[in-house]
C-alpha cells in the first residue's frame, strides 16, 4: 500500500543511478566507509545476513570528502551501503567492474562509455544515460562524467558532473570461497542540491522520494550486478503465504542494532515468487524491510491500520473509504494522484486487510487500477522497549493498469523498485510522525 505515494519512484531511482560517480582529473583522497564497518570487517557475516537477497542498510553519519563541493568540501553525510553474493570469484569481479567501457549493456540506461583520461589507476569517463518512457516529458537524457579510482579490491568514484552534481560511491569485492564472492556498493548523492532541470521539478513536486532514492539506486545497481552473474530462481506460495526469511534471533539483534544507530530502515530484495491468482501465477519481487523505533508496539499500532495512512501522505491520497465485511478483515478504497510538477497520475486502489492481531496485519489488492499488491506488517518488540517494524510488500503494475501507470513497465525493473523504495518511503515518514 505504501506504493500510493511512489508512483514515480522507478523513474527517480533509475536517474539517481548517476550518484555513484565522476569527470576532470580532482585531487582526491576517499574516505567513504567500508561496507563492512558495522561487521567488525567481517565479509563472512555480512554475507551469512544478505544470503541469496540484496541486502541494503544505512552507515551512521560521517564526515567525507567531497573536493567538488566547494563552499562544504568536507560535509557530514550518510551513505548507503548495499551487498550481493555471487557465484563467481574475485578475480572475475575485479575484471568487469574495472572494465568500464563495459558498463554498457551491463547496467540498463547506460548508452555509451568514453574514457577520456588515465593515468594509474585513476580513470576519468564520461557517460551517456537515457531512459526513454511512453511519456516523453519524463524521458531522460544526460552526460555523467566520473572519476574512479581502483584501489586493493575497491572502487572508489566520484562524480565531477551530473544533474546529482556531489556524490560518492564505491564498489569493494570480498572472496567467500573460490567460486563465491561478496560484492557490496557504498554510496551518498546531495539531493538536496540538484542540477537536472527535470529531476530537481519531479523533487520538488514529490520530495518524500528523496527518502526512498537512496534505496532504489543501490537496488538498481546490485540487481544489474545479479542478474549477469546469478540464475533467476522463482519460489512458488500459496495464495496466503508472504516469502519467509530465515534470520537467526542473532541477525534480528543486529538489524534492530542497525536500524537503531543508524536511523534507518534495513531492507532485503528477495527472488521472484509466483503467486496464484484467479487467471493464473504472477511472478513478484517481495521485499521485506526493518526499522527501529524507541516506542513500545502499542505507540505504533495505529500504523498498521489504513486509516491513518492519509497523514502520512495528504498530498497523495486524497480520500480513503473504510468498510469491514468481516470480523478481522477491512476493505480500504484509496483515491490518489501523484504529481510530478509537469503532470498528475491519477489511480484508484482497493484493499483488503487482515488484522491478524493488534501487532500484524497482511493486505492484498482485491480491486481498482493496481491489481498486483500484496504485502503485510508486523511489530515486533525489542528489549530496549522499542520496536522493530517488519513490512513484507511486492507490487506489480500490469498491462491492464491507466495508461500513465502502464507508462512505468517500459522502464528496467518495474516489478522491483516501487515496492524497495515504497517501503523505506512508509517506514521513514513513520519515523517523522513519531517524533
Amino acid at each position: 500500500m505504501q506504493r500510493f505515494a511512489y508512483g514515480c519512484g522507478i523513474f527517480l531511482s533509475l536517474i539517481s543511478y548517476s550518484s555513484i560517480g565522476s569527470a576532470q582529473f580532482v585531487s582526491w583522497n576517499e574516505n567513504i566507509p567500508s561496507s563492512l564497518a558495522l561487521f567488525q570487517q567481517n565479509p563472512q557475516e555480512l554475507a551469512d545476513l544478505a544470503q541469496n537477497n540484496i541486502l541494503i542498510y544505512a552507515q551512521p553519519y560521517t564526515k567525507t570528502n567531497v573536493p567538488t563541493q566547494k563552499k562544504n568540501p568536507q560535509p557530514t553525510v550518510q551513505f548507503v551501503s548495499s551487498a550481493i553474493i555471487v557465484p563467481v570469484s574475485t578475480q572475475e569481479v575485479a575484471k568487469v567492474l574495472t572494465d568500464y567501457n563495459h558498463y554498457v549493456g551491463l547496467f540498463p540506461t547506460l548508452k555509451s562509455a568514453k574514457i577520456e583520461e588515465k593515468n594509474g589507476n585513476t580513470t576519468r569517463v564520461k557517460y551517456k544515460i537515457q531512459i526513454p518512457t511512453p511519456i516523453p516529458v519524463l524521458n531522460f537524457n544526460e552526460d555523467i562524467s566520473m572519476q574512479h579510482q581502483i584501489g586493493n579490491n575497491s572502487i572508489a568514484s566520484l562524480i565531477t558532473d551530473a544533474p546529482v552534481p556531489y556524490g560518492l560511491g564505491k564498489f569493494e569485492w570480498f572472496s567467500l570461497g573460490p567460486q563465491k564472492t561478496l560484492i557490496t556498493l557504498t554510496q551518498w548523492g546531495d539531493l538536496n542540491q540538484i542540477n537536472g532541470f527535470l529531476l530537481r521539478k519531479m523533487l520538488s513536486a514529490v520530495p518524500d522520494a528523496k527518502l526512498g532514492i537512496p534505496i532504489g539506486s543501490n537496488a538498481f545497481i546490485l540487481e544489474s550486478l545479479q542478474r549477469k552473474w546469478t540464475k533467476t530462481q522463482t519460489t512458488a506460495l500459496d495464495a496466503s503465504q508472504l516469502p519467509p526469511l530465515q534470520l537467526t534471533s542473532n541477525q534480528i539483534r543486529k538489524i534492530s542494532e542497525i536500524s537503531r544507530s543508524t536511523g534507518y530502515p534495513v531492507s532485503f530484495i528477495q527472488p521472484a515468487s509466483s503467486i496464484p491468482y484467479p487467471q493464473g501465477r504472477e511472478t513478484m519481487r517481495f521485499t521485506t524491510t526493518y526499522q527501529y523505533y524507541a516506542k513500545t508496539p502499542q505507540q505504533l499500532q495505529n500504523w498498521l491500520n489504513p486509516a491513518s495512512f492519509q497523514s502520512l501522505f495528504p498530498r497523495q491520497i486524497k480520500k480513503v473509504e473504510l468498510s469491514s465485511p468481516a470480523p478481522q478483515l477491512q476493505d480500504a478504497n484509496f483515491r490518489v494522484s501523484v504529481g510530478l510538477g509537469v503532470i498528475n497520475i491519477p489511480f484508484d486502489f482497493k484493499m483488503r486487510f487482515n488484522h491478524i492481531d493488534s501487532n500484524q496485519s497482511q493486505y492484498n489488492a482485491i480491486g481498482g487500477d493496481l491489481r498486483f499488491v500484496k504485502g503485510g506488517m508486523q511489530l515486533l518488540p525489542q528489549n530496549n522497549n522499542g520496536t522493530l517494524l517488519k513490512m513484507t510488500s511486492a507490487a506489480k503494475i500490469d498491462e491492464k493498469a491507466p495508461f500513465l501507470l502502464r507508462a512505468m513497465r517500459s522502464l528496467p525493473y518495474h516489478d522491483m523498485l516501487p515496492a524497495a523504495g515504497g517501503n523505506a518511503v512508509f517506514s521513514l515518514k513513520i519515523k517523522e510522525k513519531m517524533k
